[in-house]
């Protein structure tokens, strides 16, 4: 399996492996890695308690929820590559400046925080929204599976190291400074280092091509079931965005609050947390790995469903049991189920979208995400301070179910809908592409995986 991945990424385009690369700076610093352990940390300690952190973290999700939608749009019209380094730029500004909020009047400080951390976002959701397209454009059809699944496990592998990074540095720099934990200073370096590693990150952007003619796909749509003609491609559109928006609502709220809760509810150790979210982020990469396995086995929508499931599950041990190993546990559930779920759902989605509507349906499915998360830590830091962080999380997990049950029976729906072909005209030599989830659809790499 491994022998596989490794030919793909041999073999893939000079774009796609920047793309990659671009995927462990983005998982090492501000994707999961450094940013998630030390950043709601950094607030508390400057005295924000956990409404603050979830109304910041609410705003910032709604902003990359705009962002998302504005960013499909102007993909569609300038280009993904374009929009991708516009956004990367305005992501560099944004968390080179969040730091220096600890040197704002206290007066101006949360302000100050909240319009560095939106400029971050806009960013980010101009450059995810159009990176994914992007991969989609320069990677050939029968190798989507793996390459997303090697995105996926390499963000992971990246995020683990920024996990561990994320945990230790705050007590090193605390030693080093001769200052307290109980101080912003040590988290304050981190941040900085993010806005660093960001800067590395415009540079490789900015190393993409537009693709080669022979590099681009066709816009004609594969024949798959659930393919929609043009006038219900909106339809579908709408549809899972609902989908994504219910799904990722465990996501969001464990992703919020998972080290608020360990830190000031379950009094565990900031290099302890960073451990924690660093196994969980390195756990996810075999699972990631094993997506596209399960779904050659049983689809890429069943593979979608069984991940949403098992992440709503995962968040169980979080809402019923108060103590560190159960939450760690449930986080670490949390990732591994999500690195499953997230590349089999786009790539189950992409290919039923045309392809010039790919970045309008990433853009939609983006900003569906950005509200889910803006409204699960809005109404998760109001029920915390309110009834406690198991409310927050049984919400999580409810609302996640709901998003599994909706896509499951779209996708039990499709399985039984018969594929209608048309055959060609007789002048013409047409191969028709294989079912999604069969196996002949990775035929190139029977022996890889599919984030």
């Amino acid at each position: 399996m491994v022998g596989a991945y490794v030919e793909t990424l041999h073999n893939t385009s000079r774009n796609a492996r920047i793309v990659l690369v671009l995927s462990a700076v983005m998982g090492l610093s501000i994707d999961g890695g450094i940013y998630s352990v030390i950043f709601n940390l950094y607030l508390l300690r400057l005295n924000f308690g956990p409404e603050f952190v979830g109304q910041i973290n609410s705003v910032a999700n709604l902003t990359f929820a705009f962002g998302s939608l504005a960013a499909g749009w102007l993909g569609m019209r300038y280009g993904n590559r374009r929009v991708m380094i516009v956004g990367m730029g305005i992501a560099l500004i944004g968390a080179l400046a969040l730091p220096l909020g600890e040197q704002a009047p206290q007066a101006a400080r949360g302000l100050w925080l909240t319009v560095t951390l939106l400029l971050a976002y806009l960013g980010l959701a101009l450059y995810f929204v159009n990176s994914g397209p992007f991969l989609i454009r320069v990677t050939p059809i029968g190798a989507r599976g793996a390459i997303f699944a090697v995105q996926s496990a390499i963000s992971g592998l990246a995020s683990f190291a920024g996990g561990l990074i994320g945990g230790m540095l705050p007590a090193l720099v605390a030693i080093w400074m001769k200052v307290s934990m109980t101080q912003p200073a040590p988290f304050r370096i981190p941040l900085l280092l993010v806005g660093l590693l960001m800067v590395g990150a415009l540079f490789l952007v900015l190393q993409t091509k537009e693709p080669e003619a022979d590099e681009a796909e066709p816009e004609v749509l594969e024949a798959k079931p659930g393919a929609p003609r043009p006038r219900s491609a909106a339809s579908l559109i709408l549809f899972m965005s609902i989908v994504r928006f219910l799904q990722v609502a465990g996501v969001g709220v464990a992703v919020t609050f998972f080290n608020v809760y360990m830190d000031a509810g379950l009094h565990v150790a900031t290099p302890t947390i960073g451990v924690i979210a660093a196994v969980a982020r390195l756990l996810a990469v075999p699972a990631a790995l094993l997506g596209p396995l399960l779904a050659r086995r049983i689809g890429y929508g069943e593979a979608a469903v069984f991940g949403s499931l098992g992440a709503a599950l995962s968040l169980l041990p979080l809402a019923l049991i108060p103590n560190p190993a159960a939450a760690g546990f449930g986080f670490i559930g949390l990732l591994a189920f999500t690195a499953i779920r997230y590349p089999t759902f786009y790539v189950y989605i992409m290919e039923r979208t045309p392809p010039r509507l790919r970045a309008s349906m990433t853009g939609a499915g983006e900003m569906a995400a950005g509200f889910s998360f803006a409204l699960i830590s809005l109404l998760g830091g109001l029920l915390i301070v309110q009834y406690g962080y198991a409310v927050a999380f049984w919400l999580g997990a409810i609302v996640t179910l709901a998003g599994t049950a909706l896509f499951a029976i779209y996708v039990w729906r499709q399985r039984r809908r018969p594929t209608v072909i048309t055959p060609p005209p007789v002048q013409e030599t047409t191969i028709i592409p294989p079912l999604v989830g069969q196996p002949a659809l990775e035929k190139d790499g029977q022996d890889e995986k599919e984030i």
